[in-house]
């Protein structure tokens, strides 16, 4: 692999050819695996390791399983932007995005495998740094794959990438929860994160091997570091539509990971359950399974109400499930956790329908995709780190004077105030009239 002190020239995908159901399968099937672990390692594994190592009546454990998450994200928030970044730059034959990908994923399994331990036995100093090792080979691949998509995706074919995207991102959640319902024991991980490491090898072979990637052409000139991080800045008056997709999306996560990253706590502390891990894995198994035909309605409703038009709607209705979440605090019942929690997986699933095709709509033109995808990356992992660190910390605080109650009332009601943040900021994004309507036609 060699880099070039300016991003290649490449070779374009004729926007006239359609892709196949199949093509579109492949390039997806590493967001497929990705999130089979990201939906699974994050809101399940890593707080229920923490709260072993620290006891699971542990004051605490809300704020450390929090912080962990968070020092992850920060590794992500530098990572995934730089991998793209250095993508960008990247001349090697078999196109400039291969290289990052493989290696990133050869490095997460290895990371995954390194987890295991720690079911018996560690500190949680050496359990945050097995952590971020993770956390970097994660986004070291995933940086790059974001730059794949514009790479060899046509504009006409752009919604039904961000669909098919969606869709493998629901499917690897599905996959992920029922791995840890039929693998998963306390103290017996390595079975989990095998089939973890086995599916993350099928899926990087099936999207190395789908839509190649278009033929990188540059000399081979060092990297002008400042030049490099200089290219980091996008003017925000020529970048308007860009930023605003930026805040609204980065808004829109906070909500998420206020919510998503305590959910087995909630369950346990608030609403009772005694065996909390086996209900959040049916939940979120239950939800990403409805997540996929709203998925579907939700791209085909962009086609033609356009993508800002569904990205603000969900954006409400998850602000209406976080109020229920509030509700449900102060008057504790499973059997109510249930609806809410699965309207709020649809509204997540058609919001996800739509969120690549709104960043390919502002996507700044010229050859850096990468690195501009890893921008747009950090609306996704700024709040993992802003998200569990503050509301894990306020958790603990308000749970030692006022109870378990109260406290997640508070943070169920500030996730619903970042939903309604997102949802009334969106309508400041201005596409041209007509443009994601244009783009959908494109490819029928």
């Amino acid at each position: 692999m060699s880099l070039s002190s300016a991003a290649p020239v490449t070779r374009t995908v004729s926007s006239a050819r359609r892709f196949s159901t199949l093509t579109h399968v492949q390039l997806a099937a590493l967001w497929f695996a990705l999130f089979a672990q990201w939906m699974t390692v994050v809101p399940v594994i890593v707080p229920d390791q923490i709260a072993r190592l620290l006891g699971p009546n542990a004051a605490l454990k809300e704020g450390v399983s929090g912080s962990v998450i968070a020092a992850g994200a920060a590794m992500a928030l530098v990572v995934a932007p730089l991998a793209g970044a250095l993508s960008d730059r990247c001349v090697a034959p078999g196109g400039r995005r291969r290289p990052f990908i493989v290696t990133g994923m050869l490095g997460t399994c290895v990371a995954l495998a390194l987890l295991a331990p720690f079911d018996s036995a560690g500190t949680v100093l050496l359990y945050t740094l097995a952590f971020l090792h993770l956390q970097f080979w994660w986004n070291w691949a995933a940086g790059a794959y974001a730059g794949l998509v514009p790479d060899v995706v046509p504009p006409g074919e752009r919604t039904r990438a961000s669909a098919w995207l969606n869709v493998m991102t629901v499917l690897g959640s599905v996959t992920g929860n029922a791995v840890l319902l039929a693998l998963y024991k306390p103290g017996h991980l390595g079975a989990a994160l095998g089939a973890f490491i086995a599916i993350a090898l099928v899926c990087l072979y099936f999207t190395v091997r789908g839509k190649r990637e278009p033929t990188p052409v540059a000399a081979h000139e060092p990297i002008a570091w400042r030049a490099f991080v200089r290219s980091f800045y996008l003017d925000p008056h020529a970048h308007a539509n860009f930023y605003w997709v930026l805040v609204t999306r980065l808004f829109a996560n906070m909500g998420i990971w206020s919510i998503f990253t305590f959910m087995l706590f909630y369950l346990q502390d608030a609403i009772g359950l005694h065996h909390p891990v086996d209900v959040l894995n049916a939940l979120l198994g239950a939800g990403a399974v409805l997540a996929i035909p709203a998925s579907v309605w939700g791209a085909r409703l962009a086609d033609r109400h356009g993508v800002v038009a569904i990205v603000r709607v969900t954006s409400w209705i998850m602000a209406g499930a976080a109020v229920g979440y509030v509700l449900l605090a102060l008057h504790p019942a499973l059997v109510l956790v249930v609806p809410v929690a699965l309207v709020f997986s649809a509204a997540y699933g058609a919001y996800q329908s739509v969120d690549w095709a709104l960043a390919l709509e502002v996507l700044p033109t010229g050859s850096s995709a990468g690195k501009d995808m890893g921008i747009w990356h950090i609306s996704m992992v700024l709040p993992q780190i802003l998200g569990p660190a503050g509301t894990g910390w306020m958790l603990s605080w308000v749970k030692g004077f006022a109870g378990a109650g109260p406290a997640y009332v508070v943070a169920f009601a500030i996730a619903a105030a970042w939903f309604v943040l997102a949802a009334w900021l969106v309508s400041r994004v201005r596409l041209a009239p007509g443009a994601a309507v244009a783009v959908a036609a494109a490819g029928d």
